[in-house]
């Protein structure tokens, strides 16, 4: 857990004690004038049971007086109650919103000194106008924790112009060390590509990689004139 949530959840813990001891304390008050009030009306009923024929009025307008009194501390302690509880668990639910968006609202960034992914394979088909590449990545045992990978495909004539390109996220949306995941990019409107560049990118910026396909991996497809290998570049920065 960051500084930052740490010291909200410390604030809200803070703040949710106090409206709880003003709670407590508001219950005690109240208890204590209905207590008050109990002892008064007592007192009131023994005095007007002592003397014979007391005034009417007089007598009205105290129990009166001490009903509304009763009335009005009731209402003056609820509404404090209830605003403690809602201040409580307004605190409560910004904690846990800000507990559960932290890792979004920060993208994974790999360390400087992780290893970097490693291009395990790698095909392109085409189909009409649309360039298909296909491949595997691994995040060796050294690597570092990434998330929402994205891999990059970039097409160029035979001149070395660019053409399109196209984007498509890792089939896996969390990538740790020493996992592997697929990835399959389309390039539309690539009927003139020569050849193509690959690269992989987070939320973060663009991620280091390295080629490890075998030789015999390595293989022109029967009809297609895109060339292989060392021929089409495969980006590393």
């Amino acid at each position: 857990m960051d500084t930052g949530i740490f010291a909200l959840t410390l604030a809200s813990l803070a703040a949710a004690a106090g409206f709880g001891v003003v709670a407590w304390r508001s219950r005690v008050d109240a208890r204590r004038r209905s207590a008050a009030r109990v002892a008064a009306l007592a007192a009131a009923i023994g005095a007007a049971d002592s003397v014979t024929l007391a005034a009417p009025e007089s007598r009205g307008v105290q129990v009166t007086s001490m009903f509304e009194a009763t009335s009005r501390g009731a209402a003056n302690g609820r509404p404090l109650i209830r605003m403690a509880i809602v201040a409580a668990l307004a605190i409560a639910l910004v904690v846990a919103a800000a507990m559960a968006n932290r890792d979004h609202a920060r993208p994974t960034a790999a360390r400087a000194d992780a290893a970097p992914l490693e291009l395990v394979s790698m095909r392109h088909t085409r189909d009409g106008r649309k360039l298909t590449v296909s491949g595997l990545v691994r995040n060796p045992p050294s690597g570092a924790p990434l998330t929402h990978i994205a891999a990059v495909v970039f097409a160029f004539d035979r001149s070395g112009s660019f053409v399109a390109s196209g984007r498509a996220a890792l089939d896996f949306t969390i990538l740790e060390p020493g996992d592997e995941s697929s990835f399959v990019v389309t390039v539309p409107d690539a009927a003139d590509v020569g050849r193509y560049r690959v690269s992989f990118r987070t939320e973060a910026g663009l991620l280091r990689h390295i080629d490890r396909r075998a030789a015999q991996q390595v293989r022109r497809p029967e009809g297609l004139r895109l060339p292989v290998d060392g021929d089409f570049p495969v980006s590393v920065n």
